[in-house]
């Protein structure tokens, strides 16, 4: 019996999605922060934790750009998680954060 080689799959080729047309969707590009503002973000954080006052948070979820206005309520460290009246966000996903 001769084998068909790839023959054989061509028909599913149609069925399973091309792998091409999700690859492209290219992944916003996260400034690289300098230690200086990392710790001048932090400092925010700090500020509108012990003060009550809100500020503005830029960061990266889903692969796109949002921007959130809150208190921030907890401050966790160890999972670098911090916690605003309305979101939990990671460290790792800030772009910028500023006073209101």
């Amino acid at each position: 019996m001769k084998d068909r080689g790839m023959i054989k799959w061509r028909p599913f080729n149609s069925v399973v999605p091309n792998r091409e047309l999700f690859s492209n969707e290219k992944e916003p590009d996260k400034p690289a922060l300098s230690k200086d503002e990392l710790e001048e973000y932090e400092e925010i954080l700090k500020w509108s934790f012990y003060t009550g006052s809100n500020i503005e948070i830029t960061y990266l979820e889903k692969n796109k750009v949002k921007s959130l206005v809150g208190i921030v309520v907890k401050i966790d460290s160890i999972k670098k998680n911090i916690y605003l009246n309305s979101k939990v966000l990671n460290f790792r996903q800030i772009y910028r954060v500023k006073k209101k």
